[in-house]
């Protein structure tokens, strides 16, 4: 068993650590490198140190199972999960991932309207693929998408997925990014996903929070044109359809979705971002 010390280990489970990149309440990020093939991971390392820190080991276990079923190159796949037990309890899991160079969309810099509406196009395939094996992303958001150097943008972070249709027992999620039926404890499906991708989109482009679920003193969320008059055409209806308070007036499928965009992309020609399209998380 590693350290439970906040220092970085040389090695989790075989696995050599090359560098931390990121923590959670219960989880810390490295990029670790495989001795046998020597390729790139990322590693998410969980430890529970008592019954409030479960919950984290179960998302864990929910990345894997999503995960290791994925097959797209918009989606960052799962490989394996390696587990340590104390007596009959599992206390520490490491869970190996491919490894994405990229920087979080909330971080990120696109060179014209063209590319930013390329890399969510992308996105939105990435939860098509997700949707064809069952499962409802639920938690997609701009520090949940990674953008690489060609501009393509990579879904992560599985831990909240859930079964198309599946009701939570609690509420789980991002504050201004919310569905309304996730607050509700409603189902959660394909629509939910369409309402997070459109809160995302917004975000981005305003810096503003489209859902005002679990927001403090929300206000109604502007007209994406009223904001962003530089838009072209099609971007505020897609947007605005997603972001539909009632999920069947929402989009289903990602796939039409992903099309529309690549339609707005199109539209975009050669025009430059401005400064607002760099947003805080």
């Amino acid at each position: 068993m590693v350290s439970s010390q906040p220092t970085t280990p040389r090695e989790i489970h075989g696995y050599r650590v090359i560098e931390p990149i990121g923590e959670g309440a219960a989880s810390r990020l490295y990029v670790v490198s495989d001795p046998r093939s020597r390729r790139l991971h990322a590693l998410k390392h969980v430890t529970s140190r008592g019954a409030r820190d479960r919950r984290f080991l179960a998302q864990v276990e929910r990345e894997f199972e999503v995960g290791s079923k994925v097959d797209h190159p918009a989606v960052r796949s799962a490989r394996r999960l390696l587990r340590y037990r104390e007596i009959v309890r599992t206390s520490e899991l490491a869970l190996i991932l491919d490894f994405v160079d990229g920087v979080p969309l909330d971080s990120a810099r696109f060179g014209d309207l063209r590319g930013l509406f390329e890399c969510f196009a992308t996105v939105a395939e990435g939860l098509r693929h997700l949707h064809e094996l069952g499962f409802a992303h639920a938690d997609l958001k701009p520090g949940n998408i990674l953008v690489g150097t060609d501009g393509r943008g990579t879904i992560i972070d599985l831990g909240q997925a859930c079964r198309l249709g599946e009701r939570k027992s609690r509420i789980q999620g991002t504050p201004g990014f919310l569905a309304p039926e996730q607050v509700a404890l409603g189902a959660i499906d394909e629509r939910t996903d369409a309402f997070l991708l459109g809160a995302t989109i917004y975000r981005y482009l305003t810096g503003r929070y489209a859902s005002g679920e679990m927001v403090e003193d929300a206000t109604p969320a502007p007209p994406l044109r009223r904001l962003r008059r530089d838009l072209p055409s099609g971007a505020d209806e897609i947007v605005h359809a997603c972001l539909e308070a009632a999920p069947d007036r929402r989009p289903g499928d990602l796939a039409v979705v992903a099309e529309r965009l690549r339609a707005v992309a199109e539209h975009c020609g050669g025009t430059e971002p401005s400064s607002s399209l760099r947003v805080s998380a």
